[in-house]
């Protein structure tokens, strides 16, 4: 009879478990440098989804702490993207045709998350990831698999997801002035992997308003100085008429207000201070994670 009672106790507890649990598809140990929009954008996930299942009340995180991760969101501790090893493929935009790797050379990551592998097989060990315009030193081709350096070491990637050619190919609708265009590349690609710096505006490190400030200031443009700022500025604009050129803003933070800005490239195709570096994105991607304002034009390149 005692057994029986225990039993049911531990069967009532176990309903009145908290339904957020059911909800995690992983966990997350966080480490140094941490922060959840950071960990969100690793996931594929948001702040306000991130804080809701672990019942956070604040933002502020502790080296150790423990977090579930949202049902749908990328746990690194699995190997779900086999056989293909990319953790989430394109589903609006064709997979560029591939092209022929030299050893030597640097090459780009075409898609948006990309495993990382110890040995050239989807059963080895997962050492990191890359991300969609990551570029990287090539040491050996092949067919299916790449050997790359890769943090102080060698490792390998799929083949077929990288790219020789290290600026995305965009197209774009409307008469954009290709000389325009081409400056515009000229002054944002020597940034690439300029690392977020909070407040930042120079090279040495940028945030991502700073990073558009500064890109804005070469074009002859003085932008307002905060993504907030600049979302009020500017002229509206549908995002499907968006040309290169234009602003997109977000709400990356999930205060409920624009807290983010990138440049529109064509094909969507963005250019942006992520919160890690300078880098392309997608807009499909970022739709996935935040909330999206809108689009504002400061310079007509037609």
């Amino acid at each position: 009879m005692k057994l029986t009672s225990k039993l049911l106790t531990s069967l009532a507890l176990f309903t009145l478990l908290p339904t957020a649990a059911h909800a995690a598809s992983g966990v997350y140990v966080v480490s140094a440098g941490d922060t959840l929009s950071k960990i969100a954008r690793e996931h594929q996930t948001t702040v306000s989804q991130l804080m809701q299942v672990n019942q956070l009340q604040s933002d502020q995180l502790s080296i150790g702490q423990t977090l579930s991760l949202p049902d749908g969101s990328l746990s690194t501790s699995g190997d779900s993207d086999a056989p293909h090893d990319v953790v989430t493929a394109p589903s609006d935009f064709a997979q560029e045709e591939p092209a022929e790797l030299t050893a030597g050379e640097k090459a780009r990551v075409t898609v948006d998350v990309l495993n990382v592998r110890k040995k050239a097989s989807t059963d080895a060990k997962v050492l990191g990831k890359l991300k969609f315009g990551d570029v990287v030193e090539v040491v050996q081709t092949g067919s299916e698999w790449t050997k790359i350096e890769f943090e102080d070491d060698e490792a390998y990637v799929f083949t077929s997801y990288l790219s020789p050619k290290l600026t995305p190919d965009v197209t774009f609708s409307g008469d954009v002035d290709s000389a325009s265009l081409k400056h515009l590349e000229t002054i944002f690609e020597p940034l690439l992997k300029t690392p977020y710096v909070l407040g930042g505006t120079t090279p040495d490190g940028f945030d991502c308003s700073g990073f558009t400030s500064y890109v804005f200031n070469r074009l002859g443009v003085t932008l307002p100085r905060t993504s907030e700022e600049q979302f009020r500025g500017g002229t509206s604009i549908p995002l499907d008429q968006a040309q290169p050129g234009d602003l997109l803003f977000y709400d990356a933070l999930g205060k409920g207000r624009v807290s983010h800005v990138a440049i529109y490239l064509g094909n969507g195709t963005i250019v942006h201070a992520n919160g890690d570096d300078v880098r392309y994105g997608k807009v499909e991607y970022m739709h996935k994670l935040y909330p999206f304002y809108g689009v504002k034009r400061y310079i007509d390149l037609q």
